[in-house]
């Protein structure tokens, strides 16, 4: 049992009441775990949506560009070789991974640099949490990269799929800007909330794990479902929460933390679990509240 609950033995009765004072100091810590991060989605989400403003104008101007391949209603093979083909023509993703990358990297290195000074500040460490370091760098800007590459991949691949639609259809230029409307209306909609809610939650997360190492003092840490109606039922993190497992050691459903970077997507996209710090060096105890 976390030392900063129970100093002494205790009756059943009152082991109760430890157990409900560590599960309300949990749904403490996952409000306001909740209330940081999405503070931060809220300031992203609008840059993310300009980002994808100012893609679907360039993907458009480029397709009213770019002549048509001379297919008319042709069999699915060669629209998919032709989409593919067109596709990297009006959608330029070495240039957009470079843009997408500048716009994440002040938020997620914002998530990141908070999480982590929050776990310094629960666990008593008087230092500041440094997100300059190698480690930190390295780990924000393969968080960033593979943000943005992955944002753009699925971009790039919903474009294709109505170019295919298109292509077979042998639809004008008109109604290929409209489709390529229709997958950037939803860029700038649903896919902006998700996106923002993995990535700062994710950044979050890992700037949690990163504080507890950081720290020197955290040994175990304990996994917090989201603890309000939209908390998932799905088999990725059923009976997770409460979970507790030593630094380095993985939960029952493969990750070391939530959002872990390895995790699957099933464990990841608008997952909105945390953790919390567990036990501490016994040396350290005695400066713990």
């Amino acid at each position: 049992m976390d030392p900063r609950y129970a100093t002494q033995t205790i009756s059943s009765s009152g082991m109760v009441m430890i157990m409900a004072a560590e599960m309300l100091d949990l749904e403490m810590k996952w409000n306001v775990f909740v209330k940081r991060t999405e503070t931060t989605e809220k300031k992203f989400k609008p840059k993310l949506r300009t980002f994808f403003s100012v893609q679907e104008s360039s993907v458009i101007a480029r397709a009213k560009r770019a002549p048509l391949p001379k297919l008319a209603k042709a069999p699915s093979e060669e629209a998919e070789a032709a989409a593919e083909k067109y596709v990297k023509k009006i959608f330029k993703s070495a240039a957009w991974q470079a843009q997408l990358m500048a716009v994440g990297l002040p938020f997620i290195t914002l998530a990141f640099k908070e999480a982590g000074v929050a776990v310094f500040v629960d666990v008593g460490v008087v230092a500041a949490f440094n997100v300059t370091n190698p480690i930190a760098k390295k780990i924000l800007q393969e968080r960033v990269f593979k943000f943005a590459q992955s944002v753009n991949k699925t971009t790039e691949d919903r474009l294709r799929s109505q170019l295919v639609h298109a292509f077979s259809r042998g639809e004008s230029i008109p109604q290929i800007s409209k489709r390529i409307a229709n997958v950037f209306d939803i860029a700038k909609g649903s896919r902006t909330d998700t996106i923002a809610r993995t990535e700062i939650v994710g950044a979050s997360n890992q700037g949690s794990y990163q504080g507890y190492l950081d720290s020197e003092i955290v040994e175990t840490n304990i996994w917090v479902d989201s603890r309000d109606a939209r908390v998932r039922t799905s088999p990725h993190n059923h009976r997770l929460d409460g979970q507790e497992r030593a630094l380095g050691k993985r939960f029952s459903n493969g990750l070391l933390h939530p959002h872990d970077p390895g995790g699957a997507a099933g464990n990841v996209i608008n997952c909105r679990c945390t953790t919390a710090a567990g036990k501490l060096k016994k040396a350290a105890r005695k400066g713990i509240g």
